[in-house]
């Protein structure tokens, strides 16, 4: 193997030993009297399905008492995308299979489905719950995980690493310190076990061959998901919210987690989108790279579908000249503008990169080639 880049692992917080198909706790104790009922032995397999390969989830579960039992499939923002009847079950243990699709027969977006199960027995004298929902999704997960034999070979480029339980990763590529340069995982749901992605060795930009270089850093960080979750692999497709139900559950977030992204809704939880443009540059290189001299105002736009939570969050603008910082402004304004002066520089091409980072820990990196004159 190849000498290791320095890597820098944010990996704090207890190993929870898992596999992809966890057991789950039961919501009440199989000793129960049989005249109450109760689900014990709930689970999944696969964890993961890919709806292009036909490939079926199956959900399976054990009821005390015959039941009618409904499961419902609901999206990361709370919406119930397929409803499964089972009708009235006996005793025992059952299971139920599902396909990836909506109730319209339409592939899923990819991401994060929770399965959740309602069980209703004949109402009796002795039975003061008729109505069972087993979601222990606000219970279970947003725990920070610790992944374990994380290795790197800077020969291939290749990171592999295996993952406790199931969670959410992220994966991010830059120099010890900063500035971030490039998020290769940007979390992503993965299964427990053994994972592993290929990187090139290129910056976000393509301009840096961050690989090589003697300060690049790694930085991994993953929290777990509910233990009712299944992943689906499907085309990107933008979500259809008319493929929803009118039945909604809480997001899948955890206000109360200890681990910051675990609090958030999946929806925030990606690289901030921003442009960096320079307002007075006239003149472009024929590659099409701005001409600059002298003092130059550079303004930085946060796109809109982030603008309200990072403003409302507050955020830090970090400028670096050529990989080494210039200046930084933490309590930054959309859009904010800044005077670069170039002035310093040799003439001939140089690296502009803008780092943003929220104080909730989202990341946006904008690298921008720059052609420099001498100022007249």
């Amino acid at each position: 193997m190849s000498r290791l880049l320095f890597m820098t692992l944010l990996l704090g917080g207890a190993c929870v030993v898992g596999c992809a198909t966890t057991p789950l706790t039961p919501v009440a104790s199989r000793a129960a009297p049989a005249q109450v009922l109760a689900m014990s032995d709930v689970g999944v397999e696969p964890k993961t399905i890919d709806v292009e390969r036909r490939e079926l989830a199956t959900i399976r579960y054990a009821i005390t008492q015959p039941a009618e039992v409904r499961l419902d499939l609901v999206d990361e923002q709370g919406r119930v995308v397929r409803t499964l009847e089972a009708g009235r079950q006996r005793a025992g243990v059952h299971t139920m299979t599902w396909d990836g699709r909506a109730r319209d027969g339409r592939t899923v977006p990819r991401g994060v489905y929770r399965y959740i199960i309602t069980a209703r027995p004949r109402p009796t004298s002795l039975d003061t719950r008729p109505l069972m929902v087993y979601d222990p999704s606000s219970a279970t997960g947003g725990e920070e995980l610790q992944v374990r034999d994380f290795t790197f070979d800077q020969a291939t480029g290749a990171m592999r690493w295996v993952m406790p339980r199931a969670g959410y990763t992220r994966l991010r590529v830059g120099l010890e310190g900063f500035p971030h340069l490039r998020t290769l995982v940007d979390w992503e749901p993965m299964e427990a076990g053994a994972q592993q992605i290929v990187w090139d060795g290129w910056d976000a930009s393509k301009l840096v061959r961050l690989i090589e270089h003697p300060q690049a850093s790694i930085i991994l960080q993953a929290f777990a998901m509910p233990d009712n979750t299944i992943i689906v692999r499907a085309p990107s497709v933008p979500a259809d919210t008319s493929r929803a139900d009118e039945r909604r559950y809480p997001p899948l977030d955890h206000p109360d987690a200890s681990y910051v992204h675990a609090r958030h809704p999946r929806a925030i939880c990606h690289d901030v989108a921003f442009r960096v443009e320079f307002p007075e540059a006239t003149r472009r290189t024929p590659a099409g790279e701005p001409i600059l001299s002298g003092q130059v105002p550079v303004r930085v736009t946060i796109d809109g579908r982030d603008e309200q939570h990072l403003v409302n969050q507050r955020f830090e603008v970090m400028l670096y000249e050529d990989l080494l910082a210039l200046f930084e402004e933490e309590e930054a304004v959309n859009p904010s503008t800044f005077v670069w002066d170039t002035s310093r520089l040799p003439p001939g091409r140089h690296l502009f990169t803008v780092n943003i980072l929220s104080y909730d820990d989202h990341y946006g990196v904008v690298t921008q080639p720059v052609m420099i004159e001498p100022g007249t």
